[in-house]
């Protein structure tokens, strides 16, 4: 039991003395790093001036630039080049009359119907500022005025919601029509 006892022993203190060696390492590398850190110049540029001085210089070259921006010339303007006006024979605007017929005119795409309301059939569509005579009219309680529309652009004739459409013309005698 003496032998192994030993034996135990003695890896032990290797242990104990290996950790004792990492130490003693560990302390002379730091020992070394702070010691040359401190035996070096605080300002490697040799620049001796103190913290004043070198405010001092900031807030002049800051000053410096500040009057440099308001002495800057403005830009030299460029005169227009003459130009010779060009004659055209421009066409006299004839007036269009205004139809005998009331015209709706899409503000956007929109169903044709088959019937003064939304749950009526979709039969065509009423393209954005395609155009139609308005030749009847059907007030609905729920959705309010439907148009009955003969298509003057391409399309099939039939009724439109007054809410997607401009009006031009005279709409207050169109005929009320009865439900289709």
């Amino acid at each position: 039991m003496c032998i192994k006892h030993a034996w135990k022993r003695a890896a032990t203190e290797e242990k104990f003395t290996l950790i004792r060696i990492s130490r003693l390492a560990f302390v002379a590398i730091l020992t070394i790093f702070f010691l040359g850190a401190c035996g070096s110049p605080s300002n490697p540029s040799g620049d001796d001036r103190s913290s004043d001085e070198v405010l001092g210089t900031a807030q002049a070259r800051a000053e410096a630039t500040r009057q440099a921006t308001f002495q800057t010339p403005p830009p030299t303007p460029i005169p227009p080049s003459p130009t010779v006006p060009l004659i055209t024979d421009t066409p006299v605007p004839t007036l269009t009359p205004t139809p005998d017929r009331p015209v709706a005119i899409a503000d956007f795409n929109a169903y044709v119907r088959s019937g003064p309301d939304e749950n009526s059939e979709n039969i065509d569509f009423f393209l954005q500022g395609q155009r139609g005579f308005i030749i009847g009219r059907f007030e609905n309680e729920v959705t309010g005025t439907w148009w009955y529309l003969e298509r003057i652009d391409e399309g099939i004739n039939g009724w439109v919601w007054s809410g997607a459409v401009t009006t031009s013309g005279e709409v207050l005698g169109i005929p009320l029509f009865d439900a289709e």
